[in-house]
């Protein structure tokens, strides 16, 4: 309740100040309670509001357990990307799980009903798992950013991928101890009223709520413009080099698919996280009257917050429903099958296969004509073969000057565009170099 109240003779003050400050000076138990009382929600407000939380969780629970199922149970998957997929799809799923029901439970209630516990540890909870989503969204960005644009040194491996995972997520909670800190249970009794509320300290969490808002909205909204904005320069790039060469065709699609995967990333960022912050900056610079953050505001504020949850909900959508290998496994998975995910892709990629099929009968082919291996191999030969200078043409055998060699000619036909290209891309925007 960071109400402004006007009581008696005490001049207008800050609702968090004046309890601060004139508690100990105020028998509270004396006048009536200046605000309006209402104790619970109309049931009508209520309902929908349940009604809402609950389309937005239960999909998104749905969604990101799939992933973890399909992950978990196929160590096929078991890759760097994937890895960081999981730790993301985790994060939601916690979220989804837990912090929607401490919002409804606050927003039905006037008062604090979850007491001391819920005062120190629901603030701790919802931030830990909002700054860890975060830093899972950046690790997957990067992911992202390192097999498109940077050398295969710079792309995570499997270790590293698990010591990111564990930094994150300890980074996260010690950054959101002052949730416990600098929070306080607070009970005041008024002549017709017991109240309850959970107090902040103003001089920590006045300014922490603007740093812990500057990393959950502007860090990754700042963060994947970069990243995707380098990979589209990246494959831009790659097409116009190889488009000069008669090529670049699998590039140009690859960017389009990055290029709508980049819109949602970014729309969904903006449409679900920037509203949370303007209502914050709007709730600390707000007006002087009583109950004003009531009404209109109070609206807003349920559906700021549930759009913060269905980020959540998006998540799997954008980074593990997109991914093809992933939908594969999903429907061979027991348990997750049933769902037929990969059913999801199947006209796509008939087309595509079909698209791919009648351009590689019409591309003019090359082939490399590999010579007979020389039947006499010198001394100076094997001596770098040992040392491995050239260690795909060791050959130990050391055949007689009238020997005919009984090796045919290899005959290897390669596209004319596969030897152009440096960087293999899929339907993400990912490249791997080969």
């Amino acid at each position: 309740m960071d109400e402004y109240l006007d009581f008696d003779s005490l001049s207008v003050k800050s609702y968090r100040n004046w309890s601060q400050d004139y508690l100990n000076d105020l028998d509270t138990s004396e006048y009536p309670f200046p605000n309006t009382l209402w104790h619970l929600k109309p049931t009508e407000e209520i309902l929908a509001k349940t009604i809402v939380m609950l389309t937005i969780a239960i999909p998104g629970i749905y969604l990101n357990g799939v992933i973890l199922v399909t992950l978990i149970k196929n160590k096929w998957l078991w890759t760097p990307s994937n890895f960081l997929l999981a730790n993301l799809a985790s994060v939601d799923f916690l979220t989804l799980l837990f912090c929607p029901w401490f919002m409804l439970v606050r927003d039905f209630h006037q008062n604090f009903v979850l007491k001391n516990f819920g005062c120190r540890f629901e603030g701790f909870l919802q931030a830990s798992l909002l700054l860890t989503n975060v830093a899972s969204l950046i690790l997957v960005s990067y992911d992202r950013l390192a097999a498109a644009v940077l050398p295969a040194e710079a792309r995570v491996t499997k270790p590293g991928a698990k010591k990111l995972i564990v930094i994150t997520w300890a980074v996260s909670i010690l950054f959101s101890l002052p949730w416990i800190t600098s929070r306080e249970y607070v009970e005041r009794q008024w002549l017709d009223y017991l109240e309850m509320y959970c107090v902040e300290d103003p001089e920590v969490l006045y300014i922490y709520w603007y740093f812990i808002l500057a990393l959950v909205v502007w860090l990754p909204l700042g963060i994947m413009v970069l990243t995707y904005g380098a990979i589209l320069w990246r494959l831009q790039y790659s097409a116009r080099e190889l488009s000069s060469r008669g090529g670049g065709k699998l590039v140009a699609r690859a960017k389009g698919r990055t290029l709508k995967v980049t819109a949602c990333v970014l729309i969904a960022d903006v449409i679900c996280r920037l509203p949370y912050f303007v209502l914050v900056y709007l709730k600390d610079g707000g007006g002087t009257q009583i109950n004003w953050v009531d009404g209109p505001y109070s609206i807003l504020w349920f559906a700021a917050g549930s759009l913060m949850y269905l980020n959540c909900t998006i998540n799997p959508l954008i980074y593990g429903f997109t991914n093809v290998r992933l939908l594969k496994a999903m429907d061979k998975t027991p348990g997750v099958a049933c769902c037929r995910f990969g059913s999801w892709c199947c006209v796509c990629a008939s087309s595509t296969k079909k698209e791919l099929h009648i351009q590689d009968k019409n591309t003019e082919k090359i082939f490399v004509i590999e010579s007979t291996p020389r039947p006499n191999v010198k001394l100076t030969r094997m001596i770098k073969n040992i040392l491995h200078i050239n260690a795909d043409a060791i050959d130990l055998s050391v055949p007689r000057l009238d020997e005919a060699t009984t090796k045919p000619t290899k005959v290897t036909p390669l596209k004319s565009e596969h030897v152009e290209k440096h960087v293999q891309y899929d339907e993400n925007g990912q490249g791997e170099h080969i």
